[in-house]
Formats: structure tokens, C-alpha cells, sequence
């Protein structure tokens, strides 16, 4: 671990002493020239997630940390950037810390933009709750592989291929691979009212050839999807600002050659209401009601299999969830954004009501992905 930490501290130092010798050492033309095409980029993303759950199916727990990722971006034109830097995570109480290298190649024109490498996946693919759960941004922070995004006049795409886990030949682990594609069609579109029809559908794959075999391993491909339907009325003047409604038919099934889980095929119904302020101020009420379903990377509190250990074979067939969420959500200082919310929820069939808080403390500067020719 030491001898990585002080790769990574000399790898950033050679950022900054590479951006300053080129800085200095040039003609006023030229570092004119490239001061335009490189620029020093900081995120930094704080974060407590709290919680309170004694559920049968998600006991609680808390997330509490940050993390930090200098980056130098070259940008070679208006089309082509390549970002070099280090990722950098401290969850709060653990002296451990996750450090690794980051390289993204961007190529972007006016209806697609495609990102090769290390990225962050901050609005989760746009998937809803029950298939990517908002944790995943301090767990599954980085995603490696491709995205590709692109936009039509009426549809927008969202595809990936995130490889999760690698093996080598003799590995002791199987590899994991995710990958899926979210769109959204746009055919009514006017400055007040905006009407979508999403469709969210990903894979997520286990296995491996040149792994060492081993009984205990099994190869698994599991599906998750969604197809639903969107409203949304904003930028009008009076309280509140924007308000929305969803509602999504959701799926699960499991494509394994040999399956080993206990439910092979599921779905579920999730509707949920937002509302926000201008000022930043929102409330969202949604309703969850799952029938035998599985999402490997979703709410482990709308699934039907417990992640409690170790009663790792408790279910319940049918889960019904009500949520409320209370959420401040805004730009306090300059390149700083804060987000706090309240999230109790109640489940119907063992008549807990639980809650669950969250904060996040964004610092960016040079960090701005532009899609589409937009911030």
C-alpha cells in the first residue's frame, strides 16, 4: 500500500510539474496556445449516507468519506480530450485508502459523444432506483470500459460496457462484466411540458474460461429492465418550479446456463411524484411493489432476497415500499454544490417505518463533461 500511495503522490506531482514546466518554458504565443488546450481539474465529492434500517431484507449501515481526483485534461480540439489523473477514496474511520491511475479518451460531435476508459458514472446511466441503486456512487464509483452517448430529435441513448472484474489464466475469482443501454423518446416536447417514454435494460454477466474451476463458482447472466412512461411540467412561474410523474414496469430474469438463485424470473411496478423549488427545495413520493425480484445493482431494499448476513436465504416473494423523500439540493459557493435529504420509507408487510439520511458536498473546478455542445 505504501509503495502505491507514493506512485500515485509521484504521478500527481509529475501532473502539476508538467503543467508548470509547460506553462513557464514556452514563448507568450504558445503557452497562450496551451493554456487554451490544458487546464488542472479537481472533483472532490463528500459523503454521509446513513441508515437506520433493522429490515429483514437491508439492515443499516452508513457511508462516510471522500474522495478526490485531480486530473489533467488535454484538450486537442473542440472535439477530442483526453484526461490523465488519480483517484483517490478515504471512507472515514478505516486507515485504508483506495488509490488508482484514471486515463479518459473523449470524442464528442453534436449528436454523439464517446468516452473510452475510466469514467464516472454520476446520474447512474439514468436508471431508476430499482435498478441502480444511488449508492453505487461512493461503492461503484468508476466504471471502466465505454459510454456512449448520443441524441436525435426525438431520442436519446445511453449505452455502456463497464468491466467490472478482470481474470488472468489461474485466476481464483471469476471475472464480471455490466453492460446495457437506457433511452428515452421525446415525441411531445414544448417550453412547459415535456412527455418520455423511457427504456432501461442492462446485463450483468459472471464467469470466466481461463479461471481456475472451482464447484463453488457458477456462471451467471442476469437481466434487469424497465420500460415506463414520463411527464414533466417546468419552468413555469409560479410554486413549484418543475414537477414530474413516472411510472415503469421493471424485470428480472436470469439467464444462467445452470441457475443458482433462488427466484429465476421477477418484476415489479415503480411510480413515483417529484416536485422542486427554485430555490432548490423538492419532494418525491414513490411506491415499490416487487414480485420475486432480483437486481444486482439496484435498491438491495426493493429485492425479495435478503442482503442481511448471514440469514442469506430469508425472502419475501412480494415486497411493498412507500417513500418519501425531503431534498435541498443547490449551489452554495462558487463551484460547490450541496445535497441533503431525509428518506424515511415505510414497508407494508412487516409495518416497519424506517428513514435513512444523506449528504453530499461536491467541489469541482475544470471538471465540466460537455455533452452535446452543453454543460
Amino acid at each position: 500500500m505504501k509503495n502505491k500511495f507514493t506512485q500515485c503522490l509521484l504521478f500527481t506531482a509529475g501532473i502539476v510539474f508538467f503543467t508548470a514546466s509547460i506553462t513557464f518554458s514556452q514563448t507568450v504565443t504558445d503557452s497562450f496556445l496551451l493554456k487554451k488546450k490544458l487546464q488542472f481539474g479537481v472533483y472532490n465529492f463528500n459523503y454521509l449516507r446513513d441508515y437506520e434500517y433493522f429490515s429483514p431484507i437491508m439492515e443499516g449501515y452508513t457511508l462516510f468519506g471522500s474522495i478526490v481526483q485531480p486530473t489533467l485534461v488535454f484538450n486537442s480540439s473542440d472535439k477530442v480530450s483526453f484526461r490523465a489523473g488519480v483517484f483517490v477514496q478515504q471512507n472515514f474511520g478505516d486507515d485504508s485508502l483506495r488509490i488508482r491511475p484514471t486515463f479518459l479518451l473523449t470524442v464528442r460531435n453534436a449528436k454523439n459523444d464517446f468516452c473510452f476508459g475510466n469514467y464516472r458514472n454520476e446520474n447512474g446511466h439514468q436508471l431508476i432506483e430499482p435498478l441502480w441503486f444511488t449508492d453505487n456512487l461512493v461503492t461503484e464509483n468508476i466504471e471502466n470500459g465505454y459510454n456512449l452517448k448520443q441524441k436525435f430529435s426525438h431520442l436519446e441513448l445511453d449505452s455502456w460496457l463497464d468491466w467490472n472484474r478482470a481474470i488472468k489464466k489461474g485466476s481464483d475469482f471469476q471475472e464480471k462484466i455490466f453492460g446495457g443501454a437506457a433511452l428515452k423518446f421525446t415525441p411531445n416536447k414544448n417550453n412547459h411540458q415535456i412527455i418520455q417514454f423511457p427504456v432501461q435494460i442492462y446485463l450483468q454477466h459472471t464467469g470466466g474460461q481461463i479461471n481456475q474451476p472451482d464447484t463453488s463458482f457458477y456462471v451467471q447472466t442476469i437481466l434487469n429492465g424497465a420500460v415506463g412512461i414520463k411527464s414533466e411540467i417546468g419552468e413555469v412561474q409560479h410554486y413549484p418550479r418543475k414537477f414530474s410523474a413516472e411510472a415503469y414496469f421493471v424485470y428480472f430474469r436470469d439467464f444462467s446456463p445452470n441457475p443458482n438463485m433462488i427466484f429465476k424470473e421477477g418484476n415489479g411496478i415503480w411510480a413515483l411524484l417529484k416536485m422542486k423549488s427554485k430555490k432548490g427545495f423538492g419532494v418525491e413520493a414513490a411506491y415499490w411493489q416487487g414480485m420475486n425480484f432480483i437486481s444486482p445493482k439496484g435498491n438491495a431494499l426493493m429485492q425479495s432476497v435478503t442482503s442481511v448476513f448471514p440469514d442469506n436465504r430469508y425472502t419475501e416473494e412480494e415486497r411493498q415500499l412507500i417513500f418519501l423523500t425531503l431534498k435541498y439540493e443547490n449551489e452554495i459557493a462558487s463551484h460547490v454544490t450541496l445535497m441533503l435529504s431525509g428518506e424515511p420509507y415505510y414497508d407494508v408487510k412487516n409495518k416497519l417505518l424506517e428513514y435513512g439520511i444523506h449528504l453530499h458536498l461536491v467541489f469541482k473546478i475544470n471538471d465540466e463533461e460537455k455533452f452535446f455542445g452543453r454543460k
